[in-house]
């Protein structure tokens, strides 16, 4: 049988490249028919994020590989390396269908490694109806048009109950700063950067989930059978963060945290999945 060990190469220490394993079999799949790439961001700046979402797809499909790896950059040939061995990362996992989170991602394996097939985890969480709790709150929506999952967010947001701030609408002039409306994102990037220019904003899998290192004030009610009257004013919250959220947040943008996390990640993720 195939075995899928964590394939390390200089400076890849926190890489995991590895197959699930097979409950009924106690053995790693020979070939997956998924894997999740949580990319570089979302690793660094909510890990607990990745390990609950890796747990969350393995209940829906069970042969869901990790690919976690070191993101790519601004240099053209430290990319091509690092395409090369993604792709040889990937063939060794049985050339399954990559799930993307980000557009940055998404941008950069419909651009450079045609010959992986991917799908948009936001089109797995609606399938197989993960959406979250309620959410009566007011975002404004923040995706590239192009590579971003404007309309996947769009439809979890509806779910959850939260409106979309439209300035075209009828009812936008009774906002009265809409500056003060939080941004919703598939980008962690994007997320992350907001914040460090003084703006709020959210990434969907934080409302999806209840969690957020960076967003502890906001309030989550995972109920069944919820109603979402959308007849009701959507709550615009105040924008303050006390000392707790802003320490949460400068953690961000510190690299060294960043790296502590990505760390904490790799060991958290072997331990919790593969029981090393």
């Amino acid at each position: 049988m195939t075995q899928h060990p964590n394939i390390q190469f200089q400076n890849e220490a926190y890489s995991i490249v590895r197959a699930p394993i097979d409950q009924t079999t106690g053995k790693p799949y020979e070939a997956c028919s998924f894997a999740l790439y949580p990319g570089i961001a979302m690793s660094q700046s909510e890990p607990e994020m990745v390990v609950l979402l890796y747990d969350s797809l393995l209940h829906q499909y069970p042969d869901t590989a990790m690919l976690l790896y070191k993101g790519y950059g601004a240099d053209p040939l430290l990319n091509r390396k690092y395409q090369q061995r993604l792709l040889a990362r990937w063939r060794s996992l049985g050339k399954p269908t990559v799930i993307i989170a980000t557009p940055e991602d998404r941008k950069f394996f419909r651009g450079s490694l045609g010959e992986i097939p991917t799908v948009s985890l936001y089109e797995l969480l609606i399938k197989n109806s993960v959406s979250g709790g309620c959410n009566r709150e007011l975002y404004r929506l923040s995706e590239p048009e192009e590579f971003g999952f404007g309309e996947e967010l769009k439809e979890l947001a509806d779910t959850m109950g939260v409106t979309l701030y439209d300035s075209t609408s009828d009812n936008a002039s009774s906002i009265n700063d809409a500056s003060r409306i939080p941004f919703l994102t598939s980008s962690m990037e994007v997320r992350n950067a907001m914040k460090k220019n003084g703006f709020e904003a959210v990434h969907i899998l934080e409302l999806i989930y209840g969690m957020g290192r960076s967003n502890q004030h906001l309030a989550h009610t995972h109920a069944e059978g919820h109603d979402h009257n959308h007849d009701e004013p959507p709550k615009v919250r105040d924008t303050v963060m006390s000392e707790e959220e802003r320490a949460a947040q400068d953690a961000l943008f510190d690299e060294t945290i960043k790296k502590q996390n990505l760390h904490d990640l790799h060991d958290t993720l072997l331990s919790f999945f593969w029981g090393e």
